[in-house]
């Protein structure tokens, strides 16, 4: 069985950081009977998330390897011959990982969907990324092996690690999809399709409890002497305890921050004299980027929190303000070649988990009459 110390072996293994005394243990243990097939799926594993995120760097872990064996030249000659042969089985081992996944991601970029990262994945303080996926019920543990909280299907929940000092995960959910977090002092957040969120591992005592969000999340924030601040768009929101839902997606134009229950006060950088701006229940605060002001109206509760019931909600909406909520919802791409559909006005409301991307174009095709194609890599092309 492999325990949370070898796994953090193999991690510092590949992310090149591993010690010489720690490369031994690590060879030590490989050479025992069905470990070596444990390290390869291990390694599969890392390589593929690593892959993904654009930072895995084969040539830098053979370097790695290469230099360690390098620095044992001074030991004696038989010691030495005994130790470099160990690492290049070692070596062996991950370059034939790395031709494996090379060889299968090469083959698999020619016919990947549009936004084809269909995969939750979780950032840990020391830059390894691990995916959760959805139905899957495990422990989440960090760089010493410590348990600090467990995933339960379409979420994780941290514990409360009394850490003395802050360390952070980011929590990043690809188009198509959804996620909850607990995060450690009880605050619930739902990130909607399309979003990413760093918070601390732990909150400490009698300090802020801020988190980071891009995208769109709603938050049920566990009432606290300690204020509770999001960060988000050079907007900051901060509370003691409330419901609030922010969208601060970076391709749109104004972040929205709407009020459920509760109040909130809201910063942005030409705050003058750190003034803030109060927001009270069922308004929205607007925030414009461009001219960094912030406005406040009436909100559509139920409008606004539809995505948490798998619904789009649409009323007096231009068809060019509905394409990028499409394309988070059901994760493809709308290039709309008919410039008189953008200001076009939609009335409606959509089902997600029931209504497909084709039913949907259906709708706005028929009340539109234009002319549109769906291809395999789920891109729309409108006529």
């Amino acid at each position: 069985m492999k325990s949370n110390y070898i796994d953090n072996l193999i991690v510092k293994y590949l992310s090149h950081s591993l010690k010489e005394e720690e490369l031994d243990e690590l060879i030590s243990w490989l050479e025992q009977p069905g470990n070596t097939d444990v390290f390869k799926d291990f390694s599969k594993i890392n390589y593929s998330v690593y892959y993904k995120l654009g930072d895995y760097d084969s040539e830098n872990v053979n370097k790695h390897v290469q230099e360690i064996i390098r620095k044992d030249k001074k030991s004696y000659a038989r010691r030495r011959i005994f130790r470099v042969s160990r690492y290049a089985a070692i070596l062996v081992v991950l370059v034939g990982v790395l031709l494996i996944f090379i060889r299968e991601k090469h083959a698999a970029s020619i016919s990947e969907p549009f936004n084809n990262e269909q995969t939750i994945t979780l950032q840990m303080e020391n830059g390894r990324s691990v995916i959760l996926k959805e139905e899957e019920i495990k422990d989440i543990v960090s760089e010493n092996g410590e348990v600090i909280g467990k995933q339960v299907q379409h979420g994780i929940q941290y514990t409360d690690t009394k850490l003395s000092e802050l360390v952070y995960n980011t929590l990043k959910v690809p188009y198509g999809k959804k996620f909850q977090v607990i995060l450690s002092d009880g605050t619930r957040v739902f990130l909607n399709a399309g979003s990413g969120m760093k918070f601390p591992v732990n909150f400490i005592h009698g300090e802020n409890r801020t988190v980071f969000l891009s995208g769109e999340a709603f938050f049920d924030v566990a009432k606290n002497k300690d204020p509770f601040i999001v960060n988000a768009n050079n907007v900051k929101v901060r509370v003691l305890g409330t419901q609030f839902n922010v969208s601060a997606y970076i391709e749109d134009q104004n972040m929205h921050t709407v009020l459920v229950e509760g109040s909130v006060e809201l910063f942005s950088k030409q705050s003058k004299n750190n003034s803030a701006t109060l927001l009270l229940p069922e308004q929205v605060a607007i925030f414009n980027k461009k001219n960094e002001s912030i406005t406040i109206a009436e909100a559509d509760i139920s409008m606004t929190t539809a995505w948490m019931k798998d619904q789009l909600i649409f009323r007096g909406v231009a068809f060019k303000d509905i394409i990028k909520k499409l394309e988070r919802s059901y994760n493809c791409k709308i290039i709309n070649n008919n410039r008189a559909l953008d200001d076009e006005i939609f009335t409606a409301t959509f089902n997600i988990e029931l209504e497909s991307i084709e039913q949907v174009m259906a709708y706005i095709s028929k009340n539109s009459l234009n002319n549109y194609l769906i291809d395999k890599n789920r891109t729309i092309t409108i006529n």
